[in-house]
């Protein structure tokens, strides 16, 4: 069982009020239903300078740059969001850089596109996602959200619904300090 294999995703940030109010870099774990690691998510970068403007109820709209790896260490997605004022769209890219689509926020839930702008649907659509849950792991707290892959769905759509459930809060222009759902403040 991989990330893009596995039926059910686990997508754990960082728990606690101390993270929930000053946390400044964007940090995700991923588990598969077993409890196995299948990824991380993180930053290619410090947000440097960012970190005032990310440590404010601005933060949301700081551009990031995000990167998935295996266990392994190899980088299997990127995604990238620019500044934004409001709603921006979000590029998702392969481990060598190949542009697989793009994640727009459309109401409460996130439209996929392929490629050359095609629309594929909405996250909804093919994965239900729970945002907000609290849960421990190796005694300390996480906003754990379950994302549920239906099994038939193909590429570039599933590793386009994984991007939108390992950045929801990023797509959402809610950054790193404006926990969703029932996670504020995130313990």
């Amino acid at each position: 069982m991989d990330l893009f294999s596995a039926p059910t995703l686990l997508i754990e940030h960082p728990g606690g009020f101390r993270n929930a109010l000053w946390r400044t870099t964007y940090d995700v774990s991923v588990y598969d239903e077993h409890d196995r690691s299948l990824a991380t998510v993180g930053e290619r970068s410090a947000p440097r300078a960012l970190s005032l403007v990310r440590a404010t109820g601005f933060s949301g709209h700081t551009s990031f740059d995000l990167k998935v790896e295996l266990p392994d260490g190899r980088e299997v997605l990127g995604i990238r969001k620019g500044f934004s004022v409001r709603h921006t769209r979000v590029e998702v890219t392969d481990g060598s850089g190949t542009l697989l689509g793009s994640m727009l926020k459309r109401g409460s839930d996130i439209a996929l596109t392929d490629s050359t702008g095609a629309s594929l649907g909405s996250l909804g659509e093919f994965a239900p996602l729970r945002v907000g849950a609290l849960a421990k792991r190796d005694g300390r707290k996480v906003r754990r959200d379950v994302l549920r892959l239906h099994p038939d769905l193909g590429s570039p759509a599933r590793q386009l619904a994984i991007a939108a459930a390992l950045a929801w809060d990023i797509v959402h222009n809610r950054g790193t300090t404006k926990p969703s759902g029932s996670a504020w403040p995130a313990g």
